[in-house]
């Protein structure tokens, strides 16, 4: 399993045309097999930052080789280089998980 944290600074008057495009896109991929979850947010500190969360049934290679490619990314990119974001992008390999046990 792989978690992607992606930091991605945008400026204000941008910021919610990139939120759609970015739920857009999770609307797509969170219907693929391999999908875990994800999590979209923003900064209260700092209005520039977006922030991605998002676990994956795949590992970092295989991330790159099947999910990346997927068409359904373009529509995402193109806002993203239009609105001259930068992102910030972090693979982690969970250690350690706490989740409240279901009854």
């Amino acid at each position: 399993m792989i978690t992607l944290h992606i930091l991605i600074r945008v400026k204000p008057e941008a910021r919610e045309e990139l939120l759609e495009a970015a739920r857009i896109l999770f609307e797509e991929l969170a219907r693929q097999p391999t999908f875990i979850d994800a999590s979209l947010g923003t900064s209260e500190e700092e209005p520039d930052l977006i922030v991605i969360s998002e676990r994956w049934n795949e590992s970092r290679e295989s991330f790159l080789r099947n999910i990346l490619p997927n068409p359904c990314y373009q529509p995402y990119a193109a806002v993203l280089e239009r609105v001259g974001a930068s992102r910030e992008v972090h693979w982690t390999t969970e250690r350690h998980a706490w989740r409240p046990e279901r009854r």
